[in-house]
């Protein structure tokens, strides 16, 4: 049977694209990263596994207007479209569905954690066969080969899906708890040189090692789709894909995909340690906690090949940081940047403005404090009230929602007025903050500094004019 691994484009005017990979929802940004759609990858292995023909459609690279959509639908003409959908595409992507379902009988199925958040909705609203709610790639298959064989879809775990005029949830699926038995992506049906990392704009690659995040953040959706649980890959079948990778696409940057990189020690720790015996001679990234990095780790990091690290920092007062129940503490934020600092390893923070207890002079000490601890380099985002967390449903509770337009739920933009704060505000502080942070003679003379060809030279003028155009106008 032909299936589709579908990414659509964004029509809207205005974004040049659109990130969908799990609890990771937003636009473009100005630092050159094109994220790859792994979640989709992943599924078209699977279904390869089982001797299903798949083929890998992502809009975000292959620029396509509906009319050329529609040619390709055509002339595949699969059985099953499996659509990546996120919140703020959400009403963008039910119009390609709804297009799509004009021409094509192929069963249509979403994947994300909008739709797993909200699967009547999805159903309701979109002319979608069914919703893959939260984990995909068993459920995908299950539902794959009942297309194939003409079942009904009621036995397959994880599913909604709409029966006439009725819809019906069945039950959740269980997490797979074995994650070595997946299939590495099928990166050989996509444009891997289309995914670049930022700053350094080289071809990369994402690196699932581990499901699952243990923490309860109120403005977290990772929970949504992939559990509370932390469940790893073992590091032999890590980082045997990292060097298959390497060798048949000489991929040379990577990316730890995972809630929390770093929250098992000793696992880390053998991850390193395989990679400097194995001499890949790689360069990756990571998430981590403040709270989850200690200076003998981030050395053994440096050491294997550890490039970056990106942190949730979100606030820079710790009253805020309790009220989101993050369950870590200026101190712990202060010392992981100043430890990254020592191992030399480059640091991002990421920052949200509009978390509960936010005001003014919260959004200033934040600031301050992001400039305070030194990080590489800072985002900044505006609180957005994702479906299926506890934020949003404190946020319709306490009628902060300025809109209901899914569209604008993208963290480049506030939707919320708190009371202490309107959205315009939200939405200035963080265009302050950009300036402040990054325009500094300090920070432009530290960037440039790390200029070591004409090639840097050109690329970090392209990044300035972008991040000018996107977050400074």
């Amino acid at each position: 049977m032909r299936t589709l691994i579908f990414n659509p484009p964004f029509f809207d005017k205005g974004r040049e694209g659109f990130i969908r990979e799990g609890r990771c929802e937003q636009s473009f940004s100005s630092f050159q990263y094109v994220m790859e759609p792994i979640s989709l990858l992943s599924i078209a292995a699977v279904l390869e596994k089982n001797n299903f023909h798949v083929k890998f459609l992502d809009c975000m690279v292959e620029v396509m207007t509906l009319e050329d959509i529609k040619n390709y639908i055509l002339e595949y003409n699969p059985a099953l479209i499996i659509v990546n959908v996120a919140t703020a595409t959400f009403l963008s992507d039910i119009k390609i569905i709804e297009a799509i379902k004009n021409f094509s009988l192929a069963h249509i199925s979403a994947i994300g954690v909008h739709v797993s958040a909200l699967p009547s909705e999805a159903l309701k609203m979109a002319a979608l066969d069914s919703v893959i709610r939260g984990e995909p790639e068993l459920t995908a298959l299950e539902l794959a080969k009942a297309v194939s064989d003409k079942i009904d879809l009621n036995s397959v775990d994880g599913l909604s899906f709409r029966n006439e005029e009725e819809i019906k949830h069945n039950r959740n699926r269980a997490f797979c708890e074995n994650l070595d038995s997946l299939p590495f992506p099928a990166r050989g049906l996509e444009r891997m040189g289309e995914y670049t990392l930022p700053v350094v704009n080289k071809p990369y690659t994402l690196i699932i090692s581990s499901r699952g995040c243990p923490y309860n953040c109120i403005f977290c959706t990772a929970y949504i789709y992939y559990g509370r649980k932390l469940r790893l890959r073992s590091v032999s079948n890590i980082v045997e894909e990292i060097e298959t990778v390497s060798m048949e696409f000489n991929v040379k940057y990577f990316t730890m995909w995972s809630d929390t990189f770093t929250l098992d020690k000793d696992f880390v720790v053998r991850f390193c340690d395989e990679l400097l015996k194995r001499d890949l001679k790689i360069f990756w990234m990571c998430n981590s906690r403040a709270d989850k990095v200690d200076y003998e780790l981030l050395m053994r990091m440096k050491k294997s090949g550890c490039m970056g690290i990106s942190f949730g920092v979100e606030s820079g007062v710790q009253g805020i940081l309790d009220n989101a129940e993050k369950n870590i503490t200026i101190s712990q934020i202060e010392n992981a940047f100043r430890l990254c600092n020592l191992a030399g390893i480059q640091s991002l923070a990421h920052i949200i403005f509009g978390l509960p207890g936010e005001t003014k002079k919260s959004i200033n000490e934040t600031i301050d404090f992001v400039i305070k601890i030194k990080p590489a380099y800072a985002q900044f985002y505006c609180a957005i009230p994702f479906p299926g967390t506890v934020f949003y449903r404190d946020a319709v509770k306490k009628g902060w929602l300025d809109t209901d337009d899914w569209s604008r739920f993208e963290l480049n933009q506030s939707i919320i007025s708190t009371g202490a704060l309107s959205s315009r505000e939200l939405s200035e502080a963080r265009k302050k903050a950009y300036r402040k942070f990054y325009l500094r003679p300090s920070y432009i003379f530290s960037r440039l500094r790390d200029i070591k060809t004409l090639k840097n030279a050109i690329l970090t003028l392209k990044n300035g004019v972008n991040f000018i155009k996107k977050w400074i106008c």
